[in-house]
């Protein structure tokens, strides 16, 4: 069996003098397909955001009044165990926006708990009463029940287990608190049982047939406004606080800030939708807290609702835990009307021209299982809510923010070319490069190394055996068919490599983008001694970063044979350690690895901050942000055109020395290498 290695003594440069004009020949070019790419595969590292830059970018991508809901519980300003304040990604981001447009508007069953499938089982029973209500109705339709607000919006809420959005917290339920006692839900009852009426009474009704008159005006046109947003009603803020105030004949002071205003009217005055907005908001003001509904269709019921769930506290565990929801949920059904800031409107598109508040008004089953089946479809988010005026201008700024977090989002999440070195087939389904150039697949998950060339399609690769000291890698590629592909492993020499011989290379700099290495040439400038004890060769030869690995070749007895494998090029720090202190800590406060995207003002603003709280007086704080730019640019500065390789000899001691390690399928293939026996 023949060697892929030889131990000649004798120097032989292989530069012959009639084929100066050709160092490779056809002979010699046939080693380009045993020269190979070998590539780190992964998901890029993306740019960190603060909680306010994170919120913001959210916010941007939608145009709806529940987005601060959102914001609050996935974009917190709380720190971690380290005490450093959360950052936020793209994917962070983008994760979020699936969460809540998946999110149903409000749970119908509740979590899985102690509990849980008795109350589903009365969801379930609630819900099969309306539909048997409605088909009755249906038919007859002049035996239709018609309901107060106090007993519909009950029968609307105890359809579902979740809390509705709009539903603010309750003041007597501490918020920054997440598990509850029956003591704190009887606290809480007790402190709005002092609040309440006994009962929901209609004395504050509005009379004044003017005042009628202006809301059913403001409810006409806007619903006119939703089906087709033509030219809409505008007003200056003056005339818009006229007319609202003209929808009240109370002469209590209205509320000095909106609930919700008009996206694309925000500060502009009043359009229909900030005027009828400010009406809703109004009207729920004049909701009085009461614990039981007044006489008429369905009073009796939920009197009898209300004080069993009174009752039900007095029976419950007094060690039993609650979560916010269920705490919330207790209280509200001890209360026949929603409880202060239970704002949500649980009629939203009952259609009505009388202009009373809806609180006064009387419903049928027919809004009870439209309000059901509004809820039922409505998710958490929405790009473009169904209510309010959204105009072209406001839907282009949402699209382009959103394509824009798509787009960054499917950078961020897609495996790319992350790095490269180079590398050489020593025999079928084995590659030759260093240790440094598969470094990040080593330290890191979820990354991949590939190997390719223009004779062989990109392969996975595992890794087989490493050797730190010596800075090389031994990789496995099961994919591989050498005799097929009619591609021949280099062969490897452990002839000494003498001050003046002539060396060449194949690789690829990080500037070649080609499939075919590059050749380049040069001579054996002298040797060095490392730190682990092995000498290294150094070359005077054009390598660059990404020929790290690349074989270092050259003709003996008349064939082109592996010398060494290139290392590292030499090279001396622009910066000080000092100063490259200075801008890693540039660089983590930008929580990014490139700063290209920074401006002026932002970099300013973080050296006012204290970024360089490390940095010794003598370097300038003050440097402008074209220098880090071509520092990210220039990174290093190349003195001298030398590299360093290593020899033959370290190269083949490794290869044996993987022999003895490697466990893993076609080891033959090593000892195709050498002619000596296995040496377990």
């Amino acid at each position: 069996m023949g060697s892929y290695f030889s131990t000649e003594s004798r120097p032989d440069t292989g530069f012959r003098k009639e084929d100066n004009h050709d160092m490779l020949g056809d002979e010699g070019r046939k080693v380009l397909n045993a020269c190979v790419k070998v590539k780190i595969y992964g998901k890029p590292e993306t740019r960190k955001y603060d909680s306010g830059r994170a919120a913001q970018l959210f916010q941007e991508c939608y145009v709806h009044q529940n987005i601060l809901l959102a914001v609050n519980e996935e974009f917190s300003q709380a720190k971690g165990n380290d005490e450093k304040e959360k950052t936020y990604s793209v994917v962070d981001i983008y994760n979020a926006m699936v969460k809540y447009e998946n999110m149903p508007y409000v749970r119908i069953y509740p979590k899985q708990g102690s509990g849980s499938e008795k109350i589903r089982e009365l969801i379930d029973k609630r819900r099969a009463d309306v539909e048997r209500e409605l088909e009755e109705a249906k038919a007859n339709p002049d035996g239709k029940k018609m309901y107060s607000w106090t007993v519909a919006q009950r029968r609307v809420r105890d359809c579902y287990a979740g809390n509705f959005p709009r539903d603010e917290f309750m003041s007597a339920l501490p918020r920054i608190q997440k598990i509850f006692s029956i003591k704190d839900i009887e606290n809480a009852v007790g402190i709005f049982d002092e609040e309440s009426t006994e009962i929901f009474s209609n004395q504050n009704k509005i009379t004044d047939e003017k005042v009628l008159a202006h809301r059913a005006t403001i409810q006409r046109n806007y619903q006119n406004a939703l089906i087709s947003p033509g030219t809409l009603y505008k007003c200056s803020e003056e005339e818009g606080l006229e007319s609202l105030k003209k929808c009240y004949s109370s002469a209590d002071p209205l509320c000095g800030s909106s609930y919700h205003d008009c996206c694309t009217c925000k500060n502009e005055g009043f359009c229909i939708f900030k005027l009828y907005n400010r009406v809703c908001m109004e009207d729920i003001r004049l909701l009085q807290l009461c614990k039981y509904p007044a006489e008429g269709p369905g009073s009796k019921e939920l009197r009898e609702s209300i004080e069993r769930n009174r009752a039900d506290l007095q029976k419950e565990i007094p060690d039993h835990e609650y979560s916010r929801e269920e705490a919330e949920r207790c209280v509200r059904d001890c209360f026949a009307s929603g409880i202060p800031r239970a704002s949500e409107d649980v009629f939203p598109i009952k259609k009505d021209e009388s202009g009373m508040p809806k609180i006064y008004q009387t419903y049928d089953i027919f809004d009870i299982k439209q309000s059901l089946v509004y809820f039922d479809s409505k998710k958490f988010l929405e790009k473009y809510p169904e209510e309010g005026h959204i105009s072209d201008e406001v839907k282009k700024r949402v699209d382009k923010q959103r394509a824009l977090i798509l787009s960054e989002y499917e950078i961020a999440t897609t495996p790319a070319e992350i790095e490269h070195g180079s590398g050489f087939l020593i025999s079928n389904y084995f590659i030759l490069t260093n240790k440094h150039v598969i470094e990040t697949y080593l330290n890191k998950k979820g990354f991949k190394i590939c190997i390719c060339n223009a004779a062989i399609d990109e392969v996975h690769c595992e890794v087989a055996h490493t050797d730190p000291g010596k800075d090389l890698a031994l990789l496995y590629c099961p994919a591989l068919n050498l005799p097929q592909s009619n591609i021949s492993p280099l062969q490897l020499s452990t002839q000494p490599l003498l001050p003046g011989m002539q060396i060449f290379s194949f690789g690829y700099p990080v500037s070649h983008t080609e499939e075919t290495a590059l050749f380049v040439t040069g001579n054996v400038s002298g040797s060095k001694r490392t730190l682990s004890g092995h000498s290294k060769v150094v070359l005077n030869c054009s390598l660059n970063s990404g020929n790290s690995g690349g074989p270092v070749l050259s003709w003996v007895d008349g064939q082109v044979k592996v010398v060494a494998i290139a290392t590292q090029k030499h090279f001396k720090e622009i910066l000080t350690f000092d100063e490259i202190d200075t801008i890693e800590n540039i660089r983590k406060s930008l929580q990014t690895r490139t700063i290209t995207d920074v401006s002026e003002y932002e970099f300013e603003r973080l050296s006012y901050q204290g970024v360089f709280y490390k940095v010794p007086g003598s370097i300038q704080v003050s440097m402008h942000l074209l220098t880090l730019k071509l520092y990210d640019a220039l990174e290093t500065h190349s003195q001298f055109n030398l590299s360093n390789a290593l020899p033959g000899d370290s190269v083949v001691k490794f290869i044996k020395d993987s022999i003895l390690k490697y466990k893993g399928e076609h080891k033959e293939e090593l000892f195709k290498i050498f002619e000596i026996k296995d040496e377990k």
